[in-house]
């Protein structure tokens, strides 16, 4: 019997790292041992091509994100309906999951935690209370990187040794370089040979942090003459990005909105950097991806990006939302064709012997049974909860 496992998120459909990561696994899961459905609480997008392909069964409850709203008994009635062998939430917009799975009953129940939506510093002690009660009721808890699993644990205290770290990996079968690809790509944008192609792909959202990005493209501007930046993706910082832009005479012209799109591996042969200016990270999808490709990479030194690049080995770091050291790091790669070859290859280096796909799966695999096989599912009680929630490790 195949284990049936219900994958719960925020949104489908909607594009990002989080998506990215399902994706890969059902495209690259047993298809003959594993079951997968996926649950949108709020939203369907219509970026769902990969779900498909995988013959994923989707599901969205639709609901109303509304402050104080509660959405444990519709995820519940889902629960009952579907059963699930695991039943897996993802970040803080399906938390309540772990609550709707304990109290159905039935499934053991696993929480992972993939990046930070917000300052941790302003998060509301209601939501910080209700995130540490889902770990501790939750089967099994993990991280994508050792510095946010840290972060949690100190800002919830919830215990360190509970939290575990699984890092995502990338297909590398996908995103690789390709010197065809490059030529038609950039042929296609207009980007001439000796111009040099910076690029970023993620959400608009303030915690990607691209004026950041933008006012270090201005700085770099001033002593770079032939350059492009490619910002590829979507979000409701985009109108504010674009009236920035306009408004800079050294950006005008220079950097162009590529949007939503499915064809982030051809984007990504056609630039010569990477940069990533995020203020909060997990471990990114879109930084293995571009390392994967052979890329040297610019980095924050946010969340779990230290983990992901050495620095000048696989990479260059940058303080978080430095713009005049991220002009710096660019103005370097841009001078030296010998250093961007060195970094692109020790990237690619990187992400073979420590964020393989492979690697990444067999552990979700190995989780998967493991706790499918424990059927470790009970109806909550006030006992369960206040066990299961006190700090210590046993």
């Amino acid at each position: 019997m195949r284990v049936r496992i219900l994958h719960v998120v925020e949104a489908l459909g909607v594009g990002g790292g989080v998506e990215t990561g399902i994706a890969n696994l059902i495209e690259t899961m047993d298809s003959k041992r594993f079951e997968h459905l996926l649950c949108a609480v709020f939203r369907l997008g219509t970026q769902t091509q990969r779900y498909a392909a995988g013959h994923a069964q989707m599901f969205c409850l639709d609901q109303r994100p509304r402050k104080f709203a509660v959405q444990t008994g519709p995820i519940a009635g889902l629960i009952r309906t579907l059963r699930p062998h695991v039943v897996h939430s993802r970040n803080w917009g399906a938390l309540e999951s772990v609550v709707a799975g304990r109290w159905v009953g039935g499934a053991s129940v696993i929480h992972s935690e993939h990046g930070v939506e917000m300052d941790p510093a302003s998060e509301p002690h209601r939501r910080t209370w209700f995130r540490r009660m889902g770990f501790g009721l939750a089967h099994r808890v993990f991280c994508v990187s050792g510095l946010l699993a840290d972060l949690l644990a100190a800002r919830t205290g919830f215990a360190r040794c509970k939290i575990a770290v699984i890092h995502n990996g990338v297909n590398t079968n996908r995103f690789r370089a390709d010197t065809q690809t490059r030529a038609r790509c950039r042929a296609e944008l207009g980007i001439r040979a000796d111009e040099f192609c910076i690029g970023c792909v993620g959400r608009l959202s303030r915690i990607k942090d691209y004026p950041t990005l933008l006012g270090a493209a201005e700085i770099f501007a001033r002593n770079a003459h032939s350059w492009r930046l490619l910002i590829v993706g979507d979000g409701a910082d985009r109108p504010e990005l674009e009236q920035l832009v306009a408004s800079r005479p050294a950006l005008q012209d220079r950097v162009q909105f590529l949007g939503a799109s499915e064809r982030v591996p051809e984007f990504l042969n056609a630039i010569d950097t990477y940069v990533l200016p995020s203020l909060y990270e997990g471990i990114s999808n879109s930084l293995l991806e571009a390392m994967a490709t052979g890329l040297p990479a610019i980095a924050s030194e946010a969340g779990g990006n230290p983990e992901a690049i050495i620095d000048r080995q696989s990479g260059l770091l940058f303080p978080v939302a430095d713009r005049e050291q991220l002009a710096d790091r660019l103005l370097l790669v841009y001078n030296d064709p010998a250093l961007r070859s060195s970094l692109g290859k020790g990237a690619l280096r990187r992400v073979q012997q420590e964020f393989s796909l492979a690697a990444m799966v067999a552990k979700y695999e190995a989780m998967y049974e493991e706790l499918a096989g424990a059927n470790a599912g009970r109806h909550v009680t006030a006992e369960n909860l206040a066990i299961e929630s006190a700090g210590g490790c046993r």
